[in-house]
């Protein structure tokens, strides 16, 4: 039995895909190649055929809660064997960067961080002020609020530890909890648009997290690519090398804070040889690599790698100054003389305060940039789990919804 559903196209949307790279939207005429091919598509939910008339149609409301959007990993193996040049990879993209927009709180600065002549205001001008300002009232506070600095002084005699916390700690804060509250809104309107298609659980939130965290910790979703199998790597990289630097940095907050109380000596700055920073090292090295090889695969085959705007280069080219910045403050703490006033001590001051208003930007502008796909990836991927998106056609759990029947109002 059919049932009727009413269109509404949203030609704003359909244009604002086709600007975020689905500009080859409107070649593609349903041939499914595009499903066939792709190894992550599964009967119960195929895709991206569906995604891209829903695209063609201007169905925002549907693109945007789909999330099968999310189970695919622009691989490109459907770009590259599409007859017409549809690019599908390249539109599934566009329409997961509209997604991340709709659904951020607050979703203006999600459309601001994301165009190119904001860049020099948020991602620069901002963060250097506020930290700037921090720097200026660490006099004030400090007259009334005396603080003991640990260890080696060099870097903390102008960015002390306890201006550093107070500085990010109530921005990353903030951040995380908008992050939160766009994962919400975007779980309700997944569970919204399934309601109303009549599909139904199949398993355990819990256990699809485990599926989706065990899935990622390899990322074997990318094994399945055959012709961009090596972005695997990459993002392999980038991901344990981000993940170890966030181990590094709150291991040291806990030696500087918290092994005090406990009565241990702070050992922090660590040395080359202590385990953390060893381990510090190996996550800034897998961080750059990583970012490196995303930047070549890009540049040099563009037509397969896909089409790459300023929301996917921005987040990549920062993970790359992190990394670079991070290095070049370790290099100088240690080839610098703090017992002499020298041009070299005022550079690594310079690099120290470059590397902290990149931090920023990236962490501050989480849940509005690239990076917050893995956290919409994650949640898209636990409910695809949930709700037997990704098992084959068979399962009895599984009820067959309705087959719509179009009924266009344009």
């Amino acid at each position: 039995m059919s049932q009727a559903l009413l269109l509404k196209p949203d030609r704003k949307f359909v244009e604002d895909i086709v600007k975020s790279g689905g500009g080859d939207l409107k070649k593609c005429y349903q041939c499914a190649t595009c499903s066939v091919v792709c190894e992550l598509s599964t009967e119960t939910a195929p895709f991206p055929r569906k995604e891209m008339i829903w695209a063609q149609w201007g169905l925002k409301d549907r693109l945007i809660t789909d999330p099968d959007i999310w189970r695919c990993h622009q691989c490109n193996d459907c770009s590259i064997r599409c007859p017409r040049g549809a690019r599908p990879g390249d539109v599934l993209a566009a329409v997961r960067q509209k997604s991340i927009e709709h659904h951020a709180f607050p979703s203006f600065l999600a459309r601001a961080v994301n165009q190119v002549k904001f860049y020099p205001l948020l991602l620069v001008m901002v963060p250097a002020l506020l930290l700037t300002l921090a720097l200026v009232l660490r006099g004030p506070v400090e007259a009334i609020l005396p603080f003991q600095e640990h260890g080696d002084a060099f870097y903390a005699g102008v960015f002390p530890h306890w201006l550093l916390i107070g500085f990010y700690s109530p921005f990353t804060t903030i951040s995380f909890l908008g992050l939160l509250v766009g994962l919400a809104r975007f779980w309700r309107g997944m569970a919204a648009a399934d309601k109303e298609q009549g599909r139904e659980p199949v398993l355990g939130v819990i256990p699809s997290v485990i599926r989706i965290v065990t899935s990622t910790l390899v990322h074997d979703r990318f094994a399945k690519c055959t012709d961009k199998a090596g972005r695997r790597l990459s993002h392999l990289m980038a991901f344990y090398g981000f993940n170890v630097l966030f181990i590094v940095t709150v291991w040291a907050t806990i030696d500087i804070y918290l092994m005090p109380l406990l009565g241990v000596d702070s050992l922090y700055p660590f040395d080359l040889v202590h385990p953390m920073k060893i381990l510090g090292n190996v996550g800034g090295v897998l961080l750059i690599a990583g970012a490196i090889l995303a930047l070549r695969d890009r540049l040099t085959d563009n037509s397969e790698s896909g089409f790459s705007t300023s929301f996917d280069w921005t987040f990549v080219w920062l993970l790359l100054l992190v990394g670079i910045t991070g290095f070049a403050t370790e290099v100088f703490r240690f080839i610098v003389d703090p017992a002499q006033r020298t041009a070299l001590e005022y550079a690594a001051y310079t690099f120290y305060f470059v590397h902290l208003v990149i931090v920023f930007s990236l962490l501050v502008y989480l849940p509005y940039s690239k990076f917050a796909h893995i956290f919409y990836r994650t949640v898209a991927l636990v409910y695809a789990e949930h709700t037997g998106r990704t098992q084959e056609a068979g399962r009895a759990e599984l009820k067959a919804a309705p087959e719509p029947k179009m009924i266009s109002s344009s």
